[in-house]
């Protein structure tokens, strides 16, 4: 069997790996704030100590806020898969080296710079919400860059020059397909 072929069979795999994420991370989201108060303080606590930072179930309302603050790293997330989808789309079909791809690629790398930005803001809020009904002193606002950020950006800044090399050897391509 060809490389080619084992491309593309190993494409659509993960387009359909990538296709389940597209519906299980949100059902996560949604269940996560739907079930707060009745979920073990290791999955509630933010980046603190381990000790507790819900005393008292969260109100609905609260949670409604966390689930809406929450949307913003959801949508850079689904964002940044659905054109990951996208890509191995091509790949299945056997295109490899097009204006599309490069497009693509850097549409992945805008969504995790968006996604860490938006994970962080989103992780201040949280622990907001779930220190504020403690009294006045022991409130809690936690906004952290720590080595997975940084390890994020990293992967985004190169994602980003991965889609800038593959935009000049597409020019040199096109270029050379023009020349007799």
């Amino acid at each position: 069997m060809g490389n080619l072929l084992k491309i593309k069979r190993l494409s659509r795999q993960f387009y359909l790996l990538v296709s389940l994420l597209l519906v299980a991370i949100p059902c996560y989201y949604v269940g996560y704030w739907a079930f707060i108060n009745s979920l073990p303080n290791t999955l509630v606590n933010v980046n603190v100590a381990a000790t507790s930072l819900i005393p008292h179930p969260l109100p609905v309302k609260l949670q409604l806020i966390g689930f809406t603050a929450s949307l913003l790293p959801l949508a850079a997330l689904l964002y940044g898969l659905i054109n990951l989808r996208r890509l191995f789309a091509l790949y299945r079909e056997g295109v490899f080296f097009s204006f599309e791809q490069v497009s693509i690629f850097k549409k992945i790398s805008k969504a995790l710079f968006a996604w860490v930005l938006f994970s962080m803001l989103y992780e201040a809020a949280k622990s907001i919400l779930f220190s504020m009904g403690n009294p006045p002193g022991e409130r809690v606002v936690s906004l952290t860059l720590g080595s997975q950020e940084i390890t994020n950006l990293l992967f985004a800044g190169i994602v980003f020059v991965i889609a800038w090399i593959m935009d000049e050897g597409r020019i040199l391509v096109e270029e050379q397909q023009l020349t007799v």
